[in-house]
């Protein structure tokens, strides 16, 4: 029997194409979850930075909102932003029974499942536990 022999010289550009593969292996997470998954998502360390980056910032979130997350559907009008406070909302929301729970997840949210009631902020519903929230639209509370 006779064994297959390998070459011992690599095509030309075969390293180069080893390196690319490597660096998008590494560097593709957010890219997968662009095109995969159909969300992007972005963190901000103040209301300030959000506001910035966003365009402008809901009527609703806190002044001394920090550590935010948000992501946003790539596909839909779906967005979802968690963040800390310790005023809590700056608008005044009308308070109902929670009926829909986000499109776009956030792990680091409070888990919205075991939260009965949210506040209704225009097109958003914001849930709150501990002085963590989760905010998202659409939301069938707001319909």
């Amino acid at each position: 029997m006779t064994k297959p022999r390998l070459p011992r010289d690599l095509p030309p550009g075969a390293a180069a194409l080893g390196m690319a593969a490597i660096l998008l292996t590494l560097s593709g997470c957010a890219a997968v979850d662009n095109v995969a998954y159909g969300r992007a998502e972005s963190t901000y360390a103040t209301a300030k930075e959000f506001a910035q980056a966003r365009g402008e910032a809901p009527a609703w979130l806190p002044a001394d909102a920090r550590e935010l997350t948000r992501v946003v559907s790539t596909r839909a009008e779906a967005e979802s932003i968690v963040f800390s406070s310790e005023t809590g909302l700056a608008a005044d929301c009308a308070e109902v029974e929670r009926l829909s729970a986000p499109t776009m997840e956030i792990t680091s949210g409070p888990d919205v499942y075991a939260i009965d009631r949210v506040a209704v902020c225009g097109e958003w519903a914001v849930a709150g536990s501990n002085g963590t929230y989760y905010a998202w639209t659409p939301a069938k509370e707001a319909e």
